[in-house]
């Protein structure tokens, strides 16, 4: 459920980059044909940037520091206020959000579908009907003009039209330049991610552009632009529009203002300049990665997960340095207190982060997360003050399997930090570690979060 929340988050975050640019460097400008191809990437950047950030092994670029130590980092157990969150139960949310995904994925997908199934049928009875040659069919009812996979559909009432030349020209160049495909690819992908919202609003500025380029192929064919102006203005209508087409009277009033709009070169400039700094940023943030222990020092502490600390049987332990020894005792008590001097940790088997033989705790990761979940209660005070967060515990395995030391790491009061401390301090024995055949003390860290429903 974490990762389905993280994509939606990073998705949201470039979308905000990608469109936001967009909307403020190059959408008031007339360079078509490179907005068409920055926002078909920009499309596909949003749905890919977060799933290679979270495949990017950013170890690779951390700071080397041999004297660091790796602390071993349970998963995170949460408990909420009402009721606490059992593995089965995150399952049963985790399928019904699924579910609600695919119900919803369905009805977008139903309405494409549904849109085709329209124009195949226009298509059928348009065929029956008089060309004016191959491309070209007449419709007996009023519609606006359109164009759908290479074929251009008119009312019959057009053929006096005084501005029908004109039209033609503006839907070949839909068709020639395979809009289509473009219309298709986005109504797909904001049926897949309808969660997003970019994708929508790049659909629609997608459809500007289209129009855009078509409108220029008119000029270029000879059109005066005022008479072109003119036949625009004309050809507003209420007359509904197939959202996989192309359709001559949308985007009227930006059209006309676009007809005559040419950009600079300081325009090109400044596209040119923060476009490379756009895309670097959008990557970094789809790149960003959840951070399961914030209580620790990163610059001194690498954090390893516990399942892949059970597969390191080769790695140098490094246990961490003995407390300095004691100030000597006084020349008055030398005598009787010399049989009881020690150096503290001495005596004491040093602490590990990583063994051949990870502890285990009895009866598996299963039990160990239902003895938590079931164990710690959400304290009233807390629940008073809808107070929620992450406490951070401490603790070590002993080599016979008890459970010591156990500290908080950081954490958020209301009663929370001590009924964490409570119930890890009660946590029954585990399988000792063992290293080089010999039971071993291991170090871990432990995520307990709280949060507040707030229904009571």
């Amino acid at each position: 459920m974490n990762e389905v929340a993280l994509y939606l988050i990073k998705s949201l975050l470039a979308g905000t980059l990608l469109f936001g640019f967009y909307q403020v460097a190059m959408r008031k400008e007339s360079y078509f044909r490179l907005n068409r191809c920055y926002l078909i990437s920009a499309a596909f950047l949003i749905m890919i940037l977060p799933i290679l950030g979270s495949l990017i092994p950013f170890d690779l670029f951390a700071y080397s520091d041999q004297s660091r130590i790796a602390l071993i980092v349970l998963p995170e157990i949460v408990i909420k206020s009402a009721s606490n969150i059992s593995p089965l139960q995150a399952q049963i949310y985790l399928n019904w959000g699924a579910l609600g995904y695919f119900v919803v994925t369905l009805a977008m997908l139903a309405g494409l579908v549904l849109s085709i199934i329209k124009i195949v049928r226009f298509y059928l009875a348009a065929k029956q009907a008089e060309k004016i040659n191959a491309n070209i069919y007449l419709y007996p009812g009023q519609v606006s003009p359109f164009s759908f996979l290479g074929r251009i559909y008119i009312s019959k009432h057009y053929l006096d039209h005084p501005g029908l030349n004109s039209i033609l020209i503006h839907e070949n160049a839909h068709i020639r330049q395979h809009h289509i495909f473009d219309l298709l690819l986005l109504e797909l992908l904001s049926s897949l991610f309808w969660f997003n919202p970019f994708f929508f609003l790049i659909k629609k500025a997608l459809r500007e552009v289209h129009e855009y380029l078509a409108d220029r192929e008119v000029i270029k064919s000879g059109a005066e632009p005022i008479n072109y102006q003119q036949l625009l203005f004309n050809e507003v209508s209420g007359n509904p529009q197939y959202i996989i087409a192309n359709n001559f009277n949308l985007f009227t009033k930006k059209r006309i203002i676009m007809l005559i709009k040419k950009s600079g070169k300081n325009a090109a400039v400044r596209i040119g300049v923060f476009m490379p700094v756009i895309l670097v940023a959008s990557f970094i943030v789809a790149s960003l990665q959840v951070n399961n222990l914030l209580a620790q020092n990163t610059s001194q502490t690498k954090q390893v997960s516990a399942e892949s600390a059970t597969k390191v049987t080769d790695q140098k332990l490094i246990p961490p340095p003995p407390p300095p020894p004691p100030p000597p005792p006084s020349m008055d008590n030398q005598k009787s207190k010399t049989k009881n001097v020690a150096v503290p940790g001495s005596q004491e088997k040093p602490i590990y982060t990583i063994v051949e033989v990870m502890p285990q705790y009895t009866g598996g990761d299963e039990a160990r997360i239902k003895y938590l979940s079931e164990s710690i209660k959400y304290p009233a005070d807390a629940l008073k003050k809808g107070i929620e967060g992450t406490v951070y515990v401490s603790f070590i395995v002993e080599a016979d399997g008890s459970v010591t030391n156990v500290n908080i790491l950081r954490g958020i009061g209301g009663g929370c930090d001590e009924e964490a401390l409570r119930v890890v301090k009660e946590m029954p024995k585990w399988i000792p570690g063992m290293h080089k055949g010999k039971p071993a003390r291991v170090q871990f860290n432990l995520p307990l979060k709280f949060t507040y429903d707030n229904k009571d």
